[in-house]
């Protein structure tokens, strides 16, 4: 399975999508395709939705907020960025729907670079919550 984001065209009267500047991805596409056309007569499971929007990055950004709240529990418990990090993601998995993969039963977190801005507003939530669970008060 692969996913992008492609951007609807129309040709001839018919609905099209241009293919990703990326080469990488486009060869990636091609090869799923061929695979389709060798092993399932041609046929392709299409799903549409609209994209995500990525978390916000930068000074004043969800992606600093998050890890502002992540540095900030780091300061008051003494734990390391990483094991704070994944706390948060497991209370936003548990609690609030946050996507995850399974390895070997094991529950992954999504990355936060993967992240939709709905996504990351659960994080900070959760962080919130910890920091709540801890005694922390945050600094917004």
């Amino acid at each position: 399975m692969v996913q992008y984001v492609l951007k609807r065209v129309e040709i001839a009267g018919r609905i099209a999508f241009e293919p990703p500047a990326d080469l990488g991805a486009s060869e990636i596409i091609k090869r799923e395709l061929r695979k389709c056309r060798d092993k399932h007569n041609d046929f392709v499971l299409v799903t549409l939705q609209p994209p995500k929007r990525p978390r916000t990055t930068g000074k004043d950004s969800q992606n600093h907020h998050l890890n502002g709240h992540i540095m900030q529990i780091c300061n008051e418990t003494g734990n390391d960025y990483e094991s704070v990090k994944n706390a948060v993601k497991m209370i936003a998995v548990e609690n609030m729907g946050y996507p995850y993969n399974t390895i070997g039963g094991h529950i992954i977190p999504q990355r936060e670079r993967d992240c939709s801005t709905d996504e990351c507003a659960k994080l900070i939530e959760a962080a919130h919550l910890l920091a709540a669970d801890l005694g922390i008060i945050l600094q917004e």
